[in-house]
């Protein structure tokens, strides 16, 4: 069916709802988001995604629902009426509707914004190419904004150049994707970047690391260069909507394929979790 759109209580077609030009969304990117895989109706880890859109709610002092069931409710009824198969449940709040200025409006409250669209997986052996970039973001990358210019700008330039995703690279260290977080397995460790304020917190990513503990397999948490990234034995891509996946190639130079079986261990493994806590 279509997907479906919620804005402040009202349900219909993302395509043709509209929203208040005054919403501090639209003029200012004013406000943080979310989004996670929904299988058979049952999103992925929706409460660490829930968890991590409050933290960034608290980081940008935008007052919020004080119950979080409020908002979980409100998302499960996305879901159900969407009732699709294989979907990504999107939703965002803003600070308020209000005539533009800088600072905060004295009055109105947060907008709430929500969409259900059905969703293909890519094929498990899917592989991945990338390009790098240079990260131009501001310090704040750990706060899930609706600011995303530099993003965008750089999944563009993926796109031309044939590519999959763009990795930012800030002070000759890898950070993670547009919207991705990067990886690297060398000598049979995990090497990611510390989860600080150069980049987000991926649920996806943390997921890895729970796999990799099971496994066995060791994490380092420290930031890697372009050239380690580029000498790795696997190249790991993370996010809601990809699961894990590695990379073949940077930049049009081919990477890893040194350590296949220890990447299908890690991947089974995830695929573990995510069928056990979505077709339950």
């Amino acid at each position: 069916m279509p997907a479906i759109g919620y804005y402040n209580g009202t349900f219909g077609d993302p395509d043709t709802m509209t929203v208040p030009m005054n919403d501090r969304a639209v003029y200012f990117g004013d406000g943080c988001y979310e989004a996670c895989l929904v299988i058979g109706m049952k999103a992925f880890r929706l409460d660490a995604h829930i968890d991590r859109f409050y933290r960034s709610l608290t980081l940008l002092s935008i007052p919020f629902f004080s119950d979080r069931d409020v908002l979980r409710d409100i998302l499960d009824r996305c879901i159900r009426i969407a009732n699709e198969p294989c979907a990504v449940l999107y939703w965002q709040a803003s600070r308020a509707t209000a005539p533009r200025t800088h600072a905060f409006p004295e009055e109105g409250g947060p907008n709430l914004m929500v969409t259900v669209r059905s969703k293909t997986l890519l094929p498990r052996e899917r592989t991945l190419k990338l390009v790098t970039t240079e990260d131009i973001r501001y310090a704040m990358c750990d706060v899930k904004t609706l600011n995303l210019i530099p993003n965008i700008l750089a999944n563009q330039r993926a796109k031309e150049a044939g590519a999959d995703e763009a990795v930012f690279v800030r002070d000759g260290s890898v950070t993670e994707g547009s919207h991705t977080n990067i990886h690297i397995l060398k000598k049979g460790t995990i090497i990611t970047h510390p989860t600080d304020n150069r980049i987000l917190a991926g649920v996806t990513r943390a997921a890895l690391l729970e796999v990799a503990k099971e496994n066995g397999v060791p994490v380092l948490l420290r930031a890697f260069t372009k050239d380690e990234m580029m000498k790795a034995d696997e190249v790991l891509v993370t996010s809601s909507t990809l699961g894990v996946r590695r990379a073949v190639s940077v930049d049009g130079t081919a990477v890893g394929g040194k350590a296949e079986a220890l990447y299908e261990t890690l991947l089974q493994s995830y695929e573990r979790i995510f069928m056990r806590e979505t077709r339950a």
